[in-house]
Order: C-alpha cells, then sequence, then structure tokens
C-alpha cells in the first residue's frame, strides 16, 4: 500500500513538472506569405511573417537571404502574449515591403526561428508594361485604369475579370476620398476578395497603387462595356498641416482642393455560343464535377427512406448559375427533394467557386431492384474550348421486404412439411384417397393467407409512409428553428463583436480594419440605414468630436505618410466611450433581432 501511494505520488509530481515546461520547450512555428505572386519590375510587394509558440522561443528573423535579390523598402513588427489554461504562448508577425532587383522567377529562402522554418514562397517579376501618359511631363498625380485579366475567351455569362487600380502620388495627402463601383446593364458584378496595395515608379515619380479586382457575368448582348469610374478626393496641401490639431479640420471649412479623375471607358466583345453545344444549360466553366457522397450502405428495406446528398462545383460559375438537380423517381418509389444549400467563394483572390448541395430522400414502396438513372450535366470548357460532360453514374438499390415477408416463408414451410402423410407406412390407396382433400384444404389455406398478408402490407405501408412524411416535416421545421436561434444569437452578438474589432484594429494599428469594423458596428447598430462611410457613422452618433478621429483613419488609408504616423492607440481611447447608441435604437434592434419564424402560427 506505502509503495503504490509513493508511485502516484511521482506521477502527480511528474505531470506537474511536464505541464509547466511544456510551453517552454514548443517550438515556434513559422508562416509565410506574399499578398501577390505576380508583379512587375518596377511594382512592391508585401511579405509577411508570422511565428507562432512559446514566450521565449521566438527570436528575431535574418533577411540576409532576402536581400540578395530584393531591396527591403520598409519594415514593420507587431507582438502579442497569453496564457491559456497555463500555458504561455507568444505571436510575433513581420511585415516587409519588398522590391525586386531583376526579373526572373525566385523561390523566396525559408526563414528559420528556432528549429523551425517557413514554407518557401514563389514570385514572378516581369517587365513593367507600358501605359498611357508615361512621359514624366504629362504624367499625373492620380490617375484610374480598368483592364481586362483574362487567359480565355470571354463568353456569355462567363466570369470576366476587372482589374480597377488607382494611382496615387506617394507624396499626396488626402481625405474624403471615394471611388465609384462598376454598374454595368445587363450584368452581375462581384468584388473579388480584398483590395491589394503597393507602389510602383512610372517616370520619375512613385506612385502608391490600390487594386480592385471584379468578376462579371454578362447576361446578354454581344459585348460589356464598363463605363468611366470616378475618383473623388480632397488633396491637402502644405499649408493644411498647422490645422490638423482643429476638430473641425477639412470638415466645416473650405481648406483643401478637391480633385477628381475618371477611367476610359472599356468596351469587352462576347463570344457567342458555340453551335457545337447541345446541353440544356450554357455553363462556360473553367472546370465543372457532380459527385454523391457515400451512404452506410446498410440494406433498404420497404418504406425506409434513402438519404442522398448530390452536390456540384464549378471553377468560373456562381451557385445561382448551377442547374437544378433533377431526380426521376423509378416506378414503385417516391422521391423528395429538400431545399438545396448554395455557396459561391473565391479561389486564389480571383476565381469563383460555386457550390450546390441537393439532399433527397428516395423511399421504395416495394421490395425489388431499382435503378437511379444517371445524372449527366453538359458544360462548355473554356480553357481547352470544347464541350464536356460530368456524370453522375446510375445507381442499382436492392429493396427487402419487412418483417411480414419472413413469417409468410415460415408458415409456408410448415404448410409443405404438412403435405407429407402422417403415416408413411400406409397403403398407397390411402394416400391416394386423401392427398386431394388435403390439397383443397392447403390451397384454401394458401389463398387466406395470401389475402391476410397483402391487406397487412398495404395497411402497414400506408401508415408508415404517414410516419416518414410526418418525421421529415418535423425534422425540416426542426431545423429552421435551429437556424433561427442561431441567427438570433449571432445578431445579438455583433455589437459586441464588433466593438472588439474596432479596438484590436487600433491597436494593431490597423486603419483599413478600423475602418471596416467601425462601418461593421454601425450596420449591426442601424440595419435599416445605408451608411457607407466614417462622416455618416459620426453624424449618426451625434458626437462632433468624432469627426477628426475618423478623419484621421481615412486619410491614413490613402496617404502613406499619414498612415505612418497614425496613432491608433490614441484614437481608440477617442472612439470607446463614444460608441453608444441611444435606448430606442437598442429596443429596435432587440425586437428586430427575433422574428418570428410562422407568423399564423397560432391561427394553423
Amino acid at each position: 500500500m506505502k509503495v503504490s501511494t509513493t508511485v502516484s505520488v511521482k506521477i502527480v509530481l511528474l505531470s506537474l513538472l511536464l505541464t509547466t515546461l511544456l510551453p517552454l520547450i514548443c517550438e515556434a512555428q513559422v508562416i509565410a506569405r506574399l499578398d501577390r505572386q505576380v508583379i512587375g519590375i518596377d511594382e512592391t510587394v508585401r511579405l509577411t511573417i508570422e511565428a507562432d509558440g512559446a514566450r521565449n522561443t521566438i527570436a528575431d528573423i535574418d533577411t540576409s537571404a532576402l536581400e540578395n535579390n530584393f531591396s527591403i523598402l520598409s519594415r514593420s513588427s507587431n507582438s502579442s502574449f497569453q496564457i491559456i489554461n497555463g500555458s504561455a504562448t507568444a505571436k510575433k508577425t513581420w511585415t516587409f515591403e519588398i522590391e525586386a532587383k531583376h526579373t526572373g522567377n525566385f523561390t523566396l529562402p525559408p526563414f528559420v526561428i528556432g528549429k523551425e522554418k517557413s514554407n518557401p514562397l514563389t514570385l514572378k517579376v516581369t517587365d513593367s508594361t507600358p501605359t498611357t501618359a508615361l512621359d514624366p511631363q504629362n504624367l499625373k498625380n492620380v490617375f484610374l485604369e480598368v483592364t481586362p485579366q483574362m487567359d480565355t475567351p470571354a463568353y456569355l455569362q462567363g466570369q470576366i475579370t476587372v482589374s480597377v487600380k488607382l494611382f496615387l502620388n506617394s507624396r499626396m495627402r488626402i481625405s474624403e476620398a471615394s471611388l465609384e463601383e462598376p454598374d454595368i446593364a445587363h450584368a452581375i458584378v462581384q468584388k473579388l476578395g480584398d483590395d491589394h496595395n503597393y507602389q510602383i515608379k512610372k517616370g520619375d515619380k512613385t506612385f502608391q497603387v490600390i487594386e480592385r479586382k471584379y468578376a462579371i457575368m454578362a447576361e446578354e448582348g454581344d459585348a460589356v462595356i464598363i463605363p468611366p469610374l470616378r475618383f473623388q478626393a480632397t488633396s491637402l496641401n502644405s499649408g493644411n498641416r498647422r490645422l490638423k490639431g482643429d476638430p473641425f479640420f477639412n470638415r466645416f471649412t473650405n481648406q483643401g482642393k478637391r480633385i477628381w479623375t475618371k477611367s476610359q471607358e472599356l468596351k469587352i466583345t462576347l463570344t457567342p455560343i458555340p453551335d457545337e453545344f447541345n446541353g440544356k444549360n450554357w455553363l462556360p466553366a473553367r472546370g465543372l464535377e457532380i459527385m454523391e457522397k457515400p451512404d452506410d450502405g446498410k440494406e433498404l428495406k420497404v418504406g425506409e427512406p434513402l438519404t442522398r446528398v448530390i452536390q456540384i462545383e464549378a471553377l468560373g460559375l456562381t451557385a445561382e448559375q448551377l442547374p437544378e438537380i433533377e431526380v426521376q423517381a423509378p416506378t414503385g418509389s417516391k422521391v423528395y427533394l429538400d431545399q438545396p444549400e448554395m455557396q459561391t467563394k473565391i479561389d486564389n483572390g480571383d476565381l469563383l467557386h460555386a457550390v450546390k448541395r441537393q439532399s433527397l430522400a428516395f423511399i421504395p414502396s416495394r421490395p425489388g431492384t431499382f435503378t437511379l438513372p444517371a445524372i449527366n450535366i453538359k458544360w462548355w470548357d473554356v480553357v481547352n474550348n470544347r464541350q464536356e460532360s460530368a456524370i453522375l453514374p446510375e445507381r442499382v438499390i436492392k429493396v427487402v421486404n419487412a418483417g411480414p415477408l419472413a413469417a409468410a416463408a415460415g408458415t409456408s414451410a410448415n404448410l409443405q412439411q404438412n403435405k407429407e402423410p402422417a403415416d408413411k407406412t400406409g397403403k398407397a390407396e390411402a394416400d391416394k384417397k386423401s392427398l386431394p382433400v388435403l390439397q383443397n384444404n392447403l390451397s384454401k389455406t394458401d389463398q387466406q393467407i395470401s389475402a391476410e398478408l397483402r391487406l397487412w402490407q398495404t395497411v402497414s405501408a400506408v401508415l408508415l409512409f404517414i410516419l416518414i412524411i410526418t418525421l421529415l416535416l418535423w425534422y425540416r421545421s426542426r431545423r429552421r428553428q435551429v437556424q433561427t436561434n442561431k441567427l438570433t444569437r449571432k445578431t445579438a452578438l455583433r455589437p459586441i463583436a464588433n466593438r472588439d474589432s474596432i479596438k484590436k484594429a487600433c491597436l494593431d494599428n490597423d486603419p483599413k480594419s478600423a475602418q471596416a469594423a467601425i462601418l461593421d458596428w454601425a450596420a449591426a447598430n442601424w440595419p435599416e440605414e445605408s451608411l457607407t462611410n466614417l462622416k455618416t457613422v459620426a453624424r449618426k452618433l451625434k458626437q462632433p468630436e468624432l469627426m477628426k478621429t475618423f478623419t484621421d483613419i481615412e486619410k491614413a488609408l490613402y496617404s502613406p505618410a499619414d498612415q505612418s504616423a497614425w496613432n491608433g492607440e490614441k484614437a481608440w481611447l477617442e472612439i470607446a466611450d463614444k460608441l453608444t447608441v441611444s435606448s430606442q435604437s437598442k429596443k429596435k434592434q432587440k425586437d428586430d433581432s427575433l422574428p418570428p419564424l410562422y407568423r399564423n402560427n397560432s391561427t394553423s
């Protein structure tokens, strides 16, 4: 007994020692990424390196190997430390603005921290593409470029990627900037990912570039026409700097010069639908496939549902463009379709990825073999310019009867045994005389059993069918209720989550994330209003002192000088106690967050 107690104490002490030392022996995990994979020789690219691990394992980073082919124009770092369940973890992020020294295909060397190293990165550096107005005498301080980015023909209803670039002289200081979104008739326009920010040299000037990408799907016509896009802002000259401390700076005075520019109209000719395409739905895509989620493979019985989950995925289309999944019910069965689930994702920052998932229940009403027909979706391969087919093969399903079949089989076996004479040693004459009477009685018994069996099977099938329909309706109602409860909880937590996002963005000195978080917070508090910029949020809050704070955030977004000088911690102190809404607004938000699931439920 004493030996057992000593062993237990040693195990406990060893566990405590390992728990204490575990954070100290964990190595840092290193991740590196570039914001672009292809740049021009006169452009910059942003390199971000993140290291997660124990506090004492994250050392400084060595960039000497990187500087063989790249010049580091700027660098910054950010560190954080936290303790969770007794484990101390740290995170450090380095951000570099780099410029290639020559063209070529580069593999950035892994960055080593402790015993861990980052993933290798590839970067292609090309010669600069000449643009309009490259003459230094004619080059403007701000201009727009709208260009298509396609390596395949532009088909009707297919994805057309367009790049919108805003060039700003890096010496300019601006505020109250706005850029129009493309508004194209008879076309769907969807923004692709986040903006890219980098620098480029044109002539003797250095420009800050803000690049946005859009996916355009033309619904009709033989061409897509993108009208000129307009950018406008207020340029702050050197004489305005003395007013920087004025809370009404550049808001209620005539200081600053209003500037604007617009892009050229862009026309993209569409390739018509090829004559050789004979599909039911025109689907121009880079790839399309249809698949079915495997089921459990159990033996299927009469009246039992088989749940099928069929999914279509396509590259270069939206989920709304994918066709409906048509499933025909074989004779002797029913098929019930659920509402499809649709999602459109973005791959690699510029490619639409559509997903449509369809759930259905197959319910057989009789035993036997059922063939579920194949599903064939014809689509057009825009890369190879040919028709392709995505096929889900047919399925053969065997359905067996429920318990009554086994009972009937047992009864028939007993009757078969009774057909033998009781006395095997009896005379043949007695057998011949008794056989017709016995066969007649057995025939009547079989008919009665068969009639009763058919009646029982019919009643059971009807009752089972009603039960299944009831369960399906209850399941759908229950799932909608759960989704509504989740939505209600998410809606109630949005203002708190957005407020935390504002704080984090400010303390991280990230003006772009701060602007987005403030607008999200405003949208959560006033969902019925359209608050599209920080000025309208300040007015809605009735907090004039926030005008200057929000102005500094907007200036930091478009001016490199102001971005480096922006103090996010100070901004948060100025914002924190002013993000409040009136009691009436809170009451309205609470009422709006709990809509009734079924408005007429009480009368039904």
